[in-house]
Parts: C-alpha cells; structure tokens; sequence
C-alpha cells in the first residue's frame, strides 16, 4: 500500500513522535511512505531540533517550499498560524501526489489539517493522538475564551465524522469518539532499547539516579521533581530533554541551589536507551490536567522495556495501562517516600519489572502497533 503523511515539523528531529515509529515500520514491511514536512525554523520546541537519521527504503521525504517571511516571522499565536498557513500551502501537492503517486491511505494528525479532507481519492484515517481542544486553549491563553475554540471544536469534529477511521491512542479518548474509532497506543522498538546500553554514561553520574525523559513542555510537574531532589540531595536527578519550559527550569534550580539536579539537553532518540539504563527509578510525573489524563505516555513503555521501576502521578489513562507493575505519587512528600522505600530495599521490585516488561512485550511495542495499522487499513478497503 501508498500512504502519504503531511507531518507539520520536522522530520529528522529530536522529538521522535508515534508518526516516526509507525511510518518506520510500515515502510519496513514494505509499504511506500511519503512524508511531507515544512522548512526548518528558528524554535525552542524538540520538533524543530534537528539530527542526522536514516530512513528505510521505500521512506520518502519530500520538504515543502513556503513564502519565506510567513514561514520565519513570529507572529501572535505563532504555532498555530505556521501549522495553518503550511496545511493550506500544501493542498495542491497533496492532491498531485495522491494521483502520481497512486496513495492509499492519507493519515491526518491535527485541526489545522482540516483543509486536506478533500484534496483527493484515498482512504483518510485520523489520529486522536492528544487532547487537541485543551492543547488548543493553552496555545490561545486568554484568547481561549473567544469565538476560535468554537470553531476548533466545529473543525475538530468534522475530521472526525468525515474519515473513514479514528484512532485514539488513548482508552479515554476513546471515549469521546464515534463508532468509526479504534484503539491504537502508544509502544516502544524493543530492538532498541538494550539493557545495559549505558554503561559508559554510568561514570558521569553519582549514584542513586532518579530520571525522567521527555519534552520540557508545560504539562510536565517540575515543580513536583524539583521539591523531592531538594528533600534528596544524595540522590541524582537527571533530567533528560529539551524543549519551551528549559530556561524556566534552569532559572528555578539555580534558584533553589540543587546541585544534585543533572539536564543534560536535548537527546538523539536512538541514545535514549543508554540514558535510562544508568537510572535506577523512571518518573513519570505530569500536572493533572485533562492533556495529561488523556495521554499515554512513550516514555512509560521505554522505562518498562529497559526493566526500570516507574513512579507516576495518578492519571486517567495510565491507571487504566497498570496492571500492577507501577509506583504512584502526587506530592513531594509521597514521591520522596517510595523513592527512599523502592531504593532502601523495602519493596521486592523485580515482579512489578518483570510483569511490566511482558505489557511492552506482548502489546505495547511498535512492531504490534504497526501490524494493527495496517489491518486497519486492510479493513477499510474490504469495506470499500
């Protein structure tokens, strides 16, 4: 089959997206993928920090060219101005691709998109893959009260009604969506994460280590992260990733002196693995927000497949992943308390590893994700 992606940021990115994996692993099995993405810019978010990755065969990238001065000047809501004017630019080639190119499948991601429903004869499947209408209210601040929620809600839902298939990411997505939607979570490349991959980072830093990895965006509890390293400050913390809060973070530890407190900037995926084998406990630790309830986290399954002990703060979707292989805080004083117990020994951890490990063995990993795609779209051209 021909599918065709219109991703709105970079591609060969630090920020490795679920679009990454799955499109990886199609091309793998032998599907052709085509890609679209934007020109580089000048921004603080992962998406738009670049590295060197190889694609497969059958994997093209294709970059757009855009009016340049749209493309590089800041203006007010700055995010969603680029993602619309890039998704209305590329309507013409979308719709000459598809016919050159013989595509199957166009796979949709986001509201700005809307304007790509009609650009030709394929197959649309849309992926719910976040709470795009509360991600929507944070982009607009004060401006969320305003007439432009409505309409992203109106636009949101068409895209919904109007492809052939919805996928959640999320069984608390699920929730909101028609009868045309299925389930298709997160997961981790179990081929690339290797135990023991980092043990010549191990020197670098003291022991006990305390970690997290991910983007350093608004949704992430910080505060909660920076309030347990001060009541530890034996113990490391090392903070892995890049992204729009990194300067606040930086200003708030020097502020309260926490020289146990490690970031060590944006990090290649393909090295994450060796990050996470020199931690000894993985947080996964959000603000309780309805973005965050919603989510399914990658990070969770890649701490799970490098046999590490989680603590996570009590989310919606994640209580209804657990199936007994997790630690829980809320506060400071919870999440310094089963440190200290998982570290002192007084909880017997290796089953919780264990049974967490067969989860992204048996149904969280890319490999299984990309199969259900593709019967996904097997169904829907049976269908048709």
């Amino acid at each position: 089959m021909n599918f065709i992606f219109p991703y709105m940021a970079r591609w060969k990115a630090i920020n490795w997206t679920r679009y990454h994996q799955i499109l990886t692993k199609l091309a793998q099995l032998g599907h052709q993928v085509h890609v679209f993405e934007p020109p580089g810019q000048k921004s603080d978010e992962t998406n738009y920090l670049e590295i060197d990755v190889d694609t497969p065969e059958n994997f093209f990238l294709h970059e757009i060219e855009l009016n340049n001065f749209i493309w590089q000047t800041q203006w007010p809501l700055n995010k969603l101005v680029k993602k619309g004017y890039y998704s209305l630019a590329i309507v013409p080639k979308i719709r000459q691709f598809i016919q050159q190119y013989q595509i199957d499948v166009m796979l949709l991601y986001n509201i700005p998109q809307y304007p790509l429903l009609n650009v030709g004869n394929c197959s649309i499947i849309f992926d719910f893959a976040d709470d795009y209408i509360e991600m929507l209210k944070q982009e607009l601040g004060a401006l969320s009260k305003m007439q432009i929620l409505r309409v992203g809600n109106y636009l949101l839902q068409q895209m919904i009604d109007r492809s052939q298939r919805t996928l959640a990411v999320s069984t608390v997505l699920m929730q909101q969506l028609n009868h045309k939607a299925r389930l298709l979570p997160n997961g981790v490349d179990l081929d690339q994460f290797i135990i023991g991959s980092g043990q010549d980072l191990a020197v670098r830093y003291p022991k006990p280590v305390i970690g997290f990895i991910g983007s350093f965006e608004y949704f992430i509890d910080f505060e909660l992260i920076l309030k347990t390293a001060a009541r530890l400050p034996e113990t490391t913390f090392l903070l892995v990733g890049s992204g729009r809060q990194t300067s606040y973070l930086k200003q708030r530890i020097e502020q309260q002196r926490l020289s146990n407190v490690i970031l060590t900037g944006g990090i290649p995926h393909y090295q994450i693995s060796k990050y996470i084998d020199v931690m000894d406990i993985c947080l996964n630790i959000f603000m309780k927000t309805p973005v965050a309830h919603r989510a399914c986290p990658i990070k969770l399954f890649e701490y799970l497949a490098m046999k590490k002990p989680v603590i996570s703060t009590r989310l919606e979707e994640i209580l209804n992943i657990d199936e007994g292989y997790l630690w829980y805080a809320d506060t400071a004083e919870e999440l310094t308390q089963t440190i200290q117990k998982i570290l002192g020994g007084e909880i017997q951890i290796e089953a919780y590893i264990e049974k967490g490990y067969q989860a992204v063995k048996n149904r969280y990993n890319w490999d299984m994700i990309a199969r259900d795609f593709v019967q996904i779209v097997e169904e829907l051209t049976v269908q048709c």
